[in-house]
C-alpha cells in the first residue's frame, strides 16, 4: 500500500501511536532492504570479479562465452543472496515510486505531524528537520518547522537529522575543527571523513545497479548491443550521480565535496609541520579542481617553502578515483550525437600530471599603476572607457595565467558589504597600494578589491566548492 494512502487514513482517524510505529517499521524496513541489497551486491562482486577473469586467454567467441557465464554466476549470486536475505517478512522494494518517496525521506513528512499530535514536540522537530534536509525548499515543513521554534520548550538541539550519514558528521566536525585552530582534531576528522565518504560513495554505486530506464526500450531495434548498452547507461547515470548525490551536507550543497577536503587538510598539515602530507593534500585538490587559482597559489608556495616539487603527487586512491569519474564522464558524453570520433575506441588514458606553468603567476598579476587606477574606479564608481580596458585586461590575465574561465564580478572598496555568490569558486584580488596583487582569503573591511567568479563546469565537468581557504 502507498504510504500517502495510509497516513491520509490513520490521520482520518487520528490514530497517532500506529502512524507513528508504521512509519518508523517503514523506516528501519528500507534500511534493512538497502543494507542487504549492498551486502549481496558487494558478496557477489567480489566473487564475479575472480570468476570473469577464466577465458580472458581464450579465442574471441569462446572468451565471449566465459565472460557471460561468469556474468551468469554473477546473477545467480545476487539471486540467492536476495532470496536468503530478502524474505516475505522484509520483502524487496519494488515500486520504484515508493523507492523514491524513501530516499527522499517521506515518512519523516508524515511522522512531523503525528509527532505533533502527540504533543512530542522534541521528535516533531527532529522529523520536520530530518525531512528538510533532503528537501530545504518545501514550503509547508519550512512553515511547520518555523511554527515549532515559536513553542514553549524548543531549543536548537532538537534540530537534529535521524538520516545524518557518519561522513557528514566527520566533516562536520572536521570543518569546527579548522575553524577553531584545532590542527589535530581537524586532520583525525576530515581523514576519517573522506574514508567514510568513499565508502558510502561505493555503497551508492551498488544501489545504482537496479536503476534501469526500460522507457529507452521503446521502439528500439531489438539488437542485443543496443539492448545492454542501453541499460548499462541508464546504471552508469546512477552511478556517476552518487557524487553529486553526497555533496550535500545538512542540507547544504558543496557541489563536488571531495576536493573541499584537502583544501582544508593542507592547512591543517602546514600548520602541524607534516610537509609531506601538505604536499599530497594540494596535489589532491588540483587533480580533482584544477581550476582552483587559490590553490595553486598555494601550490607556488608550497613549492617555495619546502623546495621539492617531487612531493606534489596526488594520492593512489584519489588518482584512481579520478580516472574513473573521467573516463565515465568520457562515456555518458559520449553516446547521445554521432561524432565523427564515435568510431574510435574510448581512450583511457587520464592525464594525472600536474603540467600547470607555475613561473606564469609568479610574476604581479598587477602593477601599482594598474592598482592605483582600479582604486579610482571603485572609490569613485567611475566605468570610463579606459577603465573598461583595464578590468577586461585584468580579467583575461587571470584567465591565461590560471587556465581558467574568469567572470569578474565586482570592483569595489566594500566588500565586505557584497553578497556575491558565485555558483562555485570565488577569489579576490587585492588593489590596495599595500597589497597590490595579492589574493586575500576574504574581503577585508575598507579595502579595494576585485572579486571573481570562476566558472569550473566550463572548465571542468568536475566541479568544486566555493571554497576561500589560503595559506599566503
Amino acid at each position: 500500500m502507498r504510504l500517502q494512502v495510509t497516513f491520509e487514513q490513520l490521520y482520518k482517524y487520528g490514530n497517532w501511536d500506529d502512524c507513528i510505529a508504521f512509519f518508523l517499521r517503514s523506516v528501519e524496513d528500507f534500511d534493512y532492504f538497502i543494507g542487504e541489497n549492498t551486502w549481496c551486491r558487494e558478496k557477489c562482486a567480489r566473487e564475479h570479479r575472480t570468476n570473469k577473469k577464466t577465458g580472458i586467454d581464450a579465442g574471441e567467441d569462446i572468451a565471449e562465452i566465459a565472460l557471460m557465464y561468469a556474468n551468469a554466476q554473477h546473477a545467480l549470486c545476487l539471486f540467492r543472496c536476495k532470496s536468503e536475505r530478502l524474505t516475505s517478512m522484509r520483502p524487496s522494494v519494488n515500486d520504484p515510486d515508493v523507492f523514491e518517496e524513501f530516499q527522499n525521506r517521506k515518512p519523516y513528512q508524515y511522522m512531523q505531524i503525528c509527532y505533533w499530535k502527540q504533543n512530542d514536540l522534541a521528535s516533531a522537530v527532529k522529523s520536520a528537520y530530518t525531512y528538510l534536509v533532503a528537501n530545504p525548499n518545501d514550503q509547508e515543513t519550512l512553515d511547520n518547522l518555523a511554527f515549532y521554534m515559536e513553542q514553549e520548550g524548543y531549543n536548537d538541539k532538537m534540530l537534529v537529522d535521524a538520516q545524518q550519514m557518519k561522513y557528514e558528521a566527520s566533516y562536520m566536525n572536521g570543518v569546527k575543527a579548522y575553524n577553531d585552530g584545532d590542527w589535530q582534531l581537524c586532520v583525525n576528522d576530515l581523514e576519517t571523513s573522506v574514508k567514510q565518504f568513499l565508502e558510502e560513495e561505493q555503497k551508492c554505486r551498488y544501489i545504482c545497479e537496479d536503476k534501469l530506464n526500460w522507457e529507452t526500450f521503446d521502439g528500439v531495434n531489438p539488437e542485443i548491443t543496443i539492448i545492454t548498452t542501453s541499460i548499462y547507461l541508464s546504471v552508469l547515470r546512477c552511478k556517476h550521480n552518487c557524487v553529486k548525490k553526497l555533496s550535500r551536507v545538512n542540507g547544504h550543497d558543496i557541489e563536488s565535496i571531495l576536493p573541499t577536503y584537502f583544501d582544508y587538510l593542507h592547512v591543517c598539515y602546514y600548520k602541524l609541520n607534516r610537509g609531506r602530507d601538505v604536499c599530497e593534500a594540494v596535489a589532491n585538490s588540483i587533480l580533482l579542481n584544477p581550476y582552483n587559482p587559490i590553490m595553486r597559489r598555494n601550490r607556488l608556495f608550497y613549492s617555495r617553502t619546502y623546495k621539492k616539487d617531487d612531493l606534489f603527487k596526488p594520492t593512489d586512491e584519489i588518482v584512481e578515483f579520478h580516472k574513473r569519474y573521467a573516463i565515465e564522464q568520457l562515456f555518458l558524453d559520449f553516446l547521445p550525437p554521432e561524432r565523427v570520433d564515435d568510431r574510435l575506441p574510448l581512450d583511457l588514458i587520464i592525464p594525472i600530471n600536474d603540467d600547470f606553468d607555475y613561473s606564469a603567476i609568479e610574476k604581479e598579476l598587477l602593477s601599482e599603476g594598474e592598482c592605483s587606477a582600479l582604486s579610482v574606479a571603485a572609490i569613485f564608481e567611475t566605468r570610463t572607457a579606459q577603465q573598461k580596458k583595464l578590468m577586461v585586461e585584468v580579467t583575461d590575465r587571470v584567465a591565461t595565467r590560471y587556465r581558467t574561465k574568469t567572470e569578474l564580478r565586482s570592483l569595489t572598496c566594500s566588500p565586505e558589504t557584497m553578497n556575491i555568490k558565485c555558483n562555485h569558486q570565488l577569489f579576490v584580488v587585492s588593489i590596495d597600494r599595500s597589497s597590490c596583487g595579492a589574493f586575500p582569503s576574504e574581503p577585508k573591511p575598507n579595502t579595494c578589491s576585485l572579486i571573481f567568479c570562476v566558472d569550473t563546469l566550463a572548465n571542468s565537468k568536475q566541479a568544486s566548492n566555493p571554497q576561500r581557504i589560503f595559506i599566503k
